[in-house]
């Protein structure tokens, strides 16, 4: 085999490497985080009925998922907003975090990344 022809292989074996890898790492990485990123944003969707009667305007709601539900912003107050259906009871969890609510246990937190 002359030595254009070896090159000629070794070049599109490395262009077949590279795109191999990137579809690998698309796949283990990427699709993974699109995916929990579609469960999460869509979770909303399922309170659309409940937002209906919702007493606080919904465009101040931020949906967080667990421990409650979201959070509403109101000009003079922050609540912390579990939506409940039937008669579900609290999880411990909830119940923690009632606890600490009811008693001042929060507090104002900044994180600045390097």
């Amino acid at each position: 085999m002359d030595s254009l022809m070896t090159i000629w292989v070794f070049f599109i074996g490395g262009t077949i490497g590279v795109i191999l890898g990137v579809m690998l790492s698309y796949r283990t990485a990427v699709n993974p985080l699109q995916q929990r990123i579609r469960r999460i944003s869509s979770q909303p969707e399922h309170y659309r009925d409940i937002m209906k009667y919702y007493p606080y305007d919904p465009d101040n709601f931020r949906f967080i998922g667990s421990p409650v539900d979201g959070i509403q912003f109101e000009k003079d107050s922050i609540l912390l907003v579990r939506f409940k259906t039937d008669n579900t009871p609290r999880t411990r969890e909830q119940d923690h975090v009632k606890t600490l609510l009811e008693n001042g246990n929060i507090e104002w937190f900044e994180f600045t990344s390097k």
